[in-house]
């Protein structure tokens, strides 16, 4: 019998409109008199993010994620213990940090000049879109995922895979299937795969 990995709960993950944010994240965990149980610095080269964790609460962490290949950085409180994770998050909104709204991930999107902005938009929507399935997001997602840049089909891929939302789960096999490009359907079968692993959309 193959052992299952204790649940993570999570909040949905917060944009920083500032990429270097994180230090004013520290300052503000550190008012709190929170402690740092995780510090792992991002690669000044590299793709590796950076990860600083901080226990709000005993079982509840603060976590800030800097990816200086996105130029990204963003919140998320996580718990093993329980999914009551709002009272929590509630910090994160009256932080008085300054994040990007739905909206504005989405714009980002559709406003893409080019391929490589593209790219980055749609994974910085799938690390920025909410818990639950969103009209908005699954649009442009799929609208992606029939672009006719590789890259950017890839990076839709990547984006569905933050959501981890069930009904993407059929979408993905399909891409599989029947994109044109071997390494898009390499993706799309892993990324399907990850989705059984992490048993995205069972109880």
């Amino acid at each position: 019998m193959v052992a299952r990995h204790p649940v993570t709960h999570r909040s949905r993950r917060y944009l920083l409109r500032d990429p270097d944010g994180d230090e004013m994240v520290a300052r503000l965990a550190g008012s709190q008199g929170w402690e740092t149980v995780v510090d792992i610095p991002a690669k000044r080269f590299g793709s590796e993010p950076g990860r600083v964790s901080w226990e709000m609460y005993p079982g509840i962490f603060l976590t800030c994620v800097r990816d200086r290949k996105l130029h990204t950085s963003y919140l998320l409180v996580t718990s093993r213990i329980t999914d009551g994770l709002g009272s929590y998050e509630t910090w994160i909104t009256a932080s008085g940090l300054s994040f990007f709204t739905d909206a504005d991930l989405i714009r980002a999107v559709e406003g893409s000049n080019n391929p490589k902005e593209k790219c980055r938009a749609l994974v910085r929507a799938g690390i920025g879109a909410p818990l639950n399935p969103d009209n908005r997001y699954s649009r442009v997602f799929i609208e992606s995922v029939n672009d006719a840049s590789p890259d950017v089909r890839k990076s839709a891929i990547k984006a569905i895979g933050y959501t981890e939302w069930p009904p993407f789960q059929e979408l993905l096999d399909a891409i599989s299937q029947q994109d044109p490009d071997g390494s898009v359907r390499s993706l799309a079968k892993r990324m399907s795969a990850a989705f059984d692993e992490a048993e995205v959309g069972d109880e």
